[in-house]
């Protein structure tokens, strides 16, 4: 396989996943039981009958000595809303799209296994059931996984009590959250798993030390009584990345190509009241161990994935990077995938009350640390930031808030860069998230079905409702509650951000807006046009299809007639405008997945112009796979190191 096929390979493999709320996919075993009707049960006149339907969860907690396993999880797994689109602009990241959800589930593959820990109690949490119909689509698929965009499924949970090993609770429909309505409404074949939340270290529901049960199926009727018993056998560790064999041998050898960085964050730190690493997957150029290699110090590309993907994406990169014949189509620099995770979702890197300094953390602390362990040029114009949907947003953020560090930023399909068209909501004017003024349930989530023809598979009442179901405590990790984590105040009544409307009916909380304002791009342009404008004129690259899958394009149209609208009266005025190499373009008839493709060819071509330009690209390969020698090209020459010395790096970690 070529080194552009195997790109292209990985991009196909990150669409498996998208904006949604897993940061990884989980595989599980799949029992094959069922459960058996249970005898009718006669009513007393003096005593309520006993719920129609019941299930009961046992706590088995894994013990080391039992031989009992713990499930492995796989990283990188489709979200709901971002998991499923690519990285942006980052070759073969995994990233997500900004928003969210999964075609058609991928099969899980069986995982590996390693040795539980012996918990004796469980800590108190959030008891959670995931049901799929039991059907060749969900085949192979874990329930846990969900939620699933374009097959909604029932989920319902309930607050728990810490639990010892055996424990049998009765789940409790009275105290439950849920979403696709009651269970005892089913009927047919269903596959239901449990997860125990009790993690709140990572985003989502499986997070490691969280219990999860192995995926049963039953058959459910709305006439009669069914019994469900569920076991939590299984206990998910934390993803500890680890290198190929390729990269493995790297390494061994003093020169790994890939490397994981984690380093523990003081700023954030203190934010938590405990210990919080910033984490990045490294994948560094060719020729970065080579002594005799014309180029010694490098320029660095920071990719931030949509949501539900991870620093874990360099994986998956690192082979189309590292491939010498890729050097005339890809840019030749570090590539840093950057983990923007919190436990509240994806941060986009924005200062907020509930994530704390992530983006001061990111550029005083992290991007110091990687700039003194690495050969990497310290300066504004060497470092580019890009990323797709929610990764896409983060991108223009960074360039816009911190313009003296990254010198461009490249986004395809990101989230809503106008909060006038959020999706298909004016926050300013519309007075409800869920339904327009006429009565029409607003959409999130479509297919295109023809030239002008889609299919609405989910609805923004949908997706806060299954968010809420998850966790109606904010604590969901999907992608309202991480927008409400990222741009909202925090409530401290509620101990979570304030949300943005109510999750029952809809209605946006003004507040809430006031606050989320503040963070609105284009808002920010129209109050200081000088200096947002000339950073979106000379710096920002933005991509976005008609057909959006998540109405995307309808904030990029209205952003990018703003600074169209600007230019043309300054012109009108005689003021001097500046045509930079920023651009803002909408592509007829792509949609947030191919997009991506498009956006990727584009970009790296983009990419390498501009470090040209700036003499910190490589001079292209001649025909025989050797170099022009450095009398042929200035662009040959090493950079001289003549940057300042170094912040301090942080301590500890």
């Amino acid at each position: 396989m070529t080194a552009l096929a195997h790109l292209f390979h990985a991009i196909n493999r990150s669409f498996a996943e998208r904006r949604g709320c897993l940061a990884g996919v989980v595989g599980l075993a799949i029992a094959g039981s069922s459960v058996g009707q249970v005898p009718p049960t006669v009513n007393v006149v003096e005593a309520p009958p006993p719920p129609k339907d019941r299930y009961f969860i046992t706590w088995r907690l894994p013990r080391a000595d039992s031989g009992e396993k713990a499930v492995e999880a796989v990283s990188g797994a489709p979200g709901a809303r971002d998991a499923a689109a690519p990285a942006a602009s980052s070759p073969g990241s995994a990233s997500g799209s900004s928003s969210r959800s999964t075609p058609a589930p991928p099969p899980s593959t069986e995982p590996e296994t390693t040795p539980a820990s012996t918990p004796t109690s469980t800590p108190a949490g959030r008891l959670i059931l995931f049901l799929v119909p039991d059907t060749p689509r969900f085949a192979g698929v874990a329930p846990a996984e969900g939620p699933f965009f374009e097959s909604l499924q029932p989920i319902v949970s309930m607050p728990v009590a810490s639990q010892v090993d055996g424990a049998i609770v009765e789940f409790d429909f009275a105290q439950a959250a849920e979403f696709r309505g009651a269970l005892e409404t089913l009927d047919g074949a269903w596959r239901v798993q449990a997860v125990l939340d009790t993690d709140f270290t990572e985003r989502g529901h499986l997070g490691p030390g969280n219990l999860v049960s192995v995926p049963l199926r039953v058959e459910l009727a709305s006439d009669r009584a069914d019994e469900v018993r569920l076991e939590l056998s299984e206990v998910l560790p934390a993803v500890v990345p680890t290198p190929d064999d390729t990269n493995a041998a790297d390494e061994r050898a003093g020169q790994p190509t890939l490397v994981w960085i984690e380093r523990k964050s003081e700023l954030l730190s203190r934010h938590f009241g405990r210990e919080f690493k910033m984490r990045a997957g490294v994948v560094l150029p060719y020729g970065y161990h080579d002594l005799s290699f014309p180029r010694r110090m490098w320029p660095s590309i920071y990719v931030v994935g949509g949501f539900g993907a991870n620093h874990l994406a360099a994986a998956d990169a690192a082979p189309a990077l590292q491939s010498p014949q890729a050097r005339a189509a890809i840019p030749q620099a570090a590539w840093i995938f950057l983990d923007a995770d919190t436990p509240w979702g994806h941060s986009g890197f924005v200062d907020s009350e509930t994530n704390g300094p992530i983006g001061r953390a990111l550029v005083e602390e992290f991007i110091p640390y990687l700039e003194e362990r690495f050969r990497l040029v310290r300066a504004t114009e060497a470092r580019i930031v890009t990323g797709h949907s929610s990764g896409g947003w983060t991108a223009i953020h960074l360039v816009t808030t911190y313009p003296e560090v990254f010198g461009a930023a490249f986004a395809s399909a990101p989230d809503p860069v106008d909060f006038s068209a959020f999706q298909e909501t004016d926050l300013y004017r519309d007075l409800n998230l869920f339904a327009s003024s006429d009565g029409r349930e607003t959409p999130s989530y479509r297919g295109v079905l023809g030239p002008s023809d889609d299919r609405v598979f989910m609805t923004v009442r949908d997706e806060v409702a299954s968010e809420n179901a998850i966790d109606p405590n904010g604590r969901s990790g999907c992608q309202w509650a991480a927008w409400d984590a990222m741009w909202s105040p925090f409530d401290l009544e509620r101990a979570a951000p304030r949300p943005l409307c109510d999750a029952a009916t809809g209605e946006i909380d003004p507040v809430t807006v006031e606050a989320w304002s503040r963070h609105d791009i284009a808002r920010r342009f129209t109050k200081d046009p000088a200096r947002i404008g000339r950073i979106l004129e000379d710096r920002v690259r933005i991509l976005c299809g008609t057909r959006d899958s998540y109405y995307l394009q309808r904030a990029v149209a209205r952003l990018k007639a703003k600074v169209e609208a600007w230019k043309a009266d300054a012109r009108t005025r005689g003021a001097p405008i500046r045509e930079g190499d920023g651009s803002i373009e909408l592509i007829d008839g792509l949609t947030h997945d191919t997009i991506y493709a498009y956006a990727q060819i584009r970009f790296h071509q983009e990419m390498v112009a501009y470090l040209r330009a700036r003499g910190l690209a490589d001079a292209p390969p001649v025909s025989g796979g050797t170099r022009r020698s450095d009398d042929e090209s200035e662009l040959e020459r090493p950079l001289r190191d003549d940057r300042p010395a170094p912040a301090p790096a942080p301590t500890g970690g």
